[in-house]
Parts: C-alpha cells; structure tokens; sequence
C-alpha cells in the first residue's frame, strides 16, 4: 500500500513538475521577498519508485541578499533566476550532497510574489501583494484610489476634495463628449467618427487616444452587425423573389393543363353520353382534372406565403431601421443631458478651486503616476499610463501636476 501511494505521488508530483517549468521559466525572474514552494522526489533503485524527499517540502522565503537556505543543499542563490533555473540549481546541489546516482525531481513555484509598494496621493499608502497581469490602475485601485490628503489642515483636506472631483468630472466628460460624438456620426450614418478636437483628458493624449479607439470599435461593431442583418434580409427577400418566380412560372403551366384537362372532360362526357367511349376515360380524365385543380391551388397557397414572406421581410427591415434610429436618439439625448449636467458641475468645482486659491485653474488636473524600479542593479524612475504593468519590487508614486493648475 505504501509502495502504492509512494507511485502515485511521484506520478503526480512529475506532472506538476512538468506545469511549473512552462508557467514561469521565460518571464518571471526572483527577487528578495518572493515566496517559492518546493517539493521534490528522488527514484529509489531499491523499491524501484520514486519516494517524496519530505524534509525538503516547504515554503522558502528569498532572503534580502537574494538567496534561500535548503536542507542539504544549503545557501541557494535565487536573485535574478527562474524558477525553473532554481530548482536544476537545487537538483545539482541535492545530487552532490547526498550522494545520489542522479539528480532528483524538484518541483517549484511561486507561493507569494514580492510585494510593490505605493506611495503619494492616494487613499491607502502602503506595501501591496504583486499578482500577474497588474497594471498601474489596478494598483491604484488596490490602494482605494487617488487623492490622499498631504496634511492635516483643513485647507488640505479640502483642495484635494476639490481636485478629486474636478477630475473625475474631467474624466466623464471626456467620455460623454467621445460618446456623443460616436452616436451623432451613427444618427447621420457617416463612415467614420468626427471627435472634437477640444477633447482634454486629466491623464493625457494616451488617455484620449483609448477612449477614441474604444468609440471607434463600437462603432465599427455596430455598423458591421447592422449591414449583416441588412445583408441577410435581402438575402432572404432574393430567396423568396426567387421562390416566387419559379411558382409563377409553374402556375401557368398547370393552368395550361387545366384548361386542356377540363376541354378533354367535356368533350368525353358528350361521347360517353353517345355511348362511344366508355365511362373508365370519364372517370380518369375528372381525376386528373381533379389532382390539376389540386396542384393550382397549392401553387396560389405557396405563391401567396412567398409574397407574405416578402413582406414581412421588408417590413422587418424599415422597423429595424426605426428600432436603431430610436435607439440612437434616445441614447444621444441622454449622453447630450449626461454631458450638460457635467459641464456644469465642472463649472461649479472650478469656481470652488478658484475661491481656494486655485484662482485659474481652467484645464484638467493631471495626475504623474511613476516607479522606481531596479534594472541591472540601477534605480530608473519611469513614468506609466494608466494600462501600462507594475512590476514586482515597484515602488508606485502617484502625485498632482498642480502647475496646470496655477497657470
């Protein structure tokens, strides 16, 4: 049983081995503070399996200096190394140490990433846990946001109110005034967007130039999915022309024949009534003229759902246009009375800055987001947008321009 369960471990084991060396060996590197789980297995030639090694199984902090402390292995460096360099670091030392004939399994992961750090005018300062797929407004968002106060003073306290919602008005309106653009150009059927070229955004042309190439999309995915009914309504509207052309064309045809079959009945009854054709002839002629008859008026009942079926068809399209065009209308209204309503807070929230000795303040507050992150050993200060990645070790700034606003 135990040898079993030994079996079954090591086979599980290798297949993790197998999952971690793909997750992180190309893009993640360590560094103080990170956090590595190891477990590792090596093959007994006595009960011929692998055996788990448990006093190595554990979570291992890298050290300030860069390196971790293993059991028989010793002092590991890890700084700078993938996990999957570490742990064939850590099978060579095992090897050595313990006199194996080959190298045993070592299997790594990331347990916990070291963290960033935030710093400036946000709500919550502080050291963050780093996760893959972070960007710098997520960060900010894991910090509760922009605009902590600098001080205690009343005054502080209020100026930073002023400017967090003066900027997050400026940032609506933006978007409302994009909008806006993007439903005027639908409500006149354009080929493209015509954006006002007065758009200020508090985060820069970057952020402006997302907000556009998110309206263009819309409205390029609108415009697409509008002409694929249209496309496909014609379409069907062809079929059914199609349908009904060749039920004309057969229609006459059995109208032909009806008026050759009712002739030939008439013609047999006058003889059966002289005694010189049998009543058989009769009697057959009145069934074709019968199934004839039949015929024409499946024919005029196919016809007439053909015509039904191009006209609701037809119909359809005109109401799906007058859906759309309501739709558009409604929507613009709204985005034109969202945009009047912001206008006039901006103005009210520009006024207060003003009486707080912001006296021209007249255009958006920018907001400086910055890290300090290390790179070959040197400390660069680069500047990000709002998309752009935080890295593990960062120390995040977050600070006003307030020279737009004393201009």
């Amino acid at each position: 049983m135990i040898r079993m369960v030994k079996t079954r471990l090591a086979a599980l084991t290798i297949s993790l081995i197998a999952l971690c060396g793909v997750a992180f060996a190309e893009s993640y590197r360590l560094g103080p503070e990170d956090v590595v789980s190891l477990r590792a297995v090596a093959w007994n030639d006595r009960t011929a399996s692998f055996e788990a090694m448990d006093a190595l199984i554990g979570d291992y902090v890298v050290s300030s200096d860069g390196s971790i402390s293993i059991p028989f292995a010793g002092t590991v460096m890890a700084r700078g190394a993938t996990v999957k360099e570490l742990g064939e670091t850590i099978a060579a030392r095992l090897q050595a140490a313990t006199g194996l004939y080959q190298p045993p399994q070592v299997w790594l992961q990331i347990a916990a990433y070291r963290p960033f750090y935030m710093l400036g005018d946000i709500a919550n300062p502080g050291a963050y846990p780093w996760r893959p797929g972070l960007t710098a407004s997520k960060a900010l968002a894991l910090a509760g946001g922009l605009y902590r106060t600098r001080g205690d003073a009343a005054g502080d306290v209020s100026e930073y109110r002023q400017l967090s919602s003066l900027r997050g008005v400026q940032v609506d309106l933006v978007r409302l005034r994009a909008r806006q653009a993007r439903l005027e150009a639908e409500q006149r059927e354009a080929d493209a967007i015509d954006f006002p070229e007065t758009l200020v955004h508090p985060d820069g042309p970057a952020a402006i130039a997302r907000i556009k190439a998110e309206e263009r999309a819309i409205f390029g995915i609108r415009r697409e999915s509008e002409a694929r009914d249209i496309e496909s309504n014609k379409a069907l509207i062809a079929l059914y022309r199609t349908e009904l052309a060749a039920l004309e064309a057969k229609l006459i045809g059995v109208r032909r024949q009806l008026e050759g079959a009712r002739e030939r009945v008439e013609n047999l009854r006058v003889l059966v009534e002289r005694g010189t054709v049998v009543t058989t002839q009769l009697i057959n002629a009145e069934r074709t003229l019968t199934d004839l008859s039949a015929e024409e008026l499946d024919l005029n009942t196919a016809i007439f759902r053909a015509r039904q079926g191009i006209g609701e068809t037809e119909r359809d399209v005109l109401q799906a246009a007058d859906r759309r065009q309501h739709e558009i209308v409604t929507q613009l209204q709204d985005t034109r009375h969202k945009t009047e309503l912001a206008t006039k807070r901006e103005a009210m929230f520009l006024s207060l800055a003003a009486a707080t000795g912001l006296s021209a303040l007249d255009g958006p507050v920018q907001t400086v987001l910055q890290v300090r992150r290390e790179i070959d050993g040197e400390i660069e200060v680069i500047r990000l947008a709002s998309d752009d990645p935080i890295e593990p070790g960062d120390v995040f700034e977050v600070s006003f321009d307030l020279a737009i606003a004393s201009q």
